[in-house]
Parts: C-alpha cells; sequence; structure tokens
C-alpha cells in the first residue's frame, strides 16, 4: 500500500521538480541542441540540394530527434513538466 501524497506540500513538490530538473536536464540540452543543428543542415542542404552528405545528415538528425520525441514525449507536448507536480493526479 502506498502513502497518501500531500499535494498541499509545497516543499516536496518543490523537491521533486527539482530533482526532475536535475534527471531531465541533459535531455533537454540534447534535444536543444540536435534541433539546431537539425536546423543549419536543412539550411546547408537547400543551398546544395545533391550533397549526399548533407543528406544523410539531416535525414540521421530527424531519427535522432524522433527517438528522443518517443521516449520523452513530454519534451515536444506543448505543456510545461511541471504540470504534472502541480495538479492532481485524474481520476
Amino acid at each position: 500500500m502506498t502513502a497518501s501524497i500531500d499535494y498541499g506540500d509545497v516543499d516536496w513538490l518543490l523537491a521533486r521538480l527539482s530533482s526532475f530538473h536535475k534527471e531531465y536536464q541533459h535531455v533537454e540540452r540534447e534535444y536543444l541542441e540536435l534541433r539546431i543543428l537539425l536546423r543549419d543542415a536543412e539550411t546547408a542542404l537547400r543551398a546544395a540540394p545533391e550533397d549526399e552528405d548533407r543528406r544523410v545528415r539531416v535525414y540521421y538528425l530527424q531519427r535522432r530527434l524522433e527517438e528522443l520525441e518517443g521516449k520523452y514525449p513530454w519534451i515536444v507536448s506543448g505543456k510545461p513538466p511541471e504540470i504534472a507536480f502541480w495538479a492532481p493526479p485524474a481520476g
């Protein structure tokens, strides 16, 4: 049996939020870096569409982003992940 959670305990919520950010900060950083690299690679590919190396790089970056988005769907949900810490679970 699990202990009931007091969602009014702000200190507990802030500690959980801080823990979440520390745990997943590297994922957010990698996602942002990949998005920037993809933007630059797509720009370079538009400048030279026949360049196979650039095409492969764009494909790789797109697949890598899709992997992250599949593994961490909150990263592209458009909703801050903090909402899960401030709202009680549904049901």
